[in-house]
């Protein structure tokens, strides 16, 4: 379990790298391409999931975990995008 907690963390911070890249790369803007990336996490860990159900046995539980700490990371990616997407509006940065 604690191994699932790491690896969705690195995931997470991954993501997050990634934005925060994206974000430099734009001149410190916020548009949709931010929000693109977790939803495509977010939809590849349901994928993952989805494919775990067809495998079945301890094989398909463990590509399920691995799917639902995919699908964790990208829904966390998202959350802390929208809010510094409001934060940086209610600055009136964007």
């Amino acid at each position: 379990m604690k191994g699932l907690i790491i690896l969705t963390l690195l995931v997470w911070v991954a993501l997050l790298l990634i934005e925060w890249l994206i974000y430099r790369l734009q001149g410190r803007r916020m548009t949709w391409v931010q929000y693109i990336l977790p939803c495509v996490a977010l939809l590849s860990g349901a994928v993952v999931i989805m494919i775990s159900i067809d495998i079945g046995g301890w094989n398909g539980i463990g590509y399920a975990l691995l799917g639902v700490s995919l699908g964790t990371a990208g829904m966390l990616t998202l959350i802390t995008v929208a809010i510094r997407d409001v934060v940086l509006r209610r600055r009136g940065r964007n």
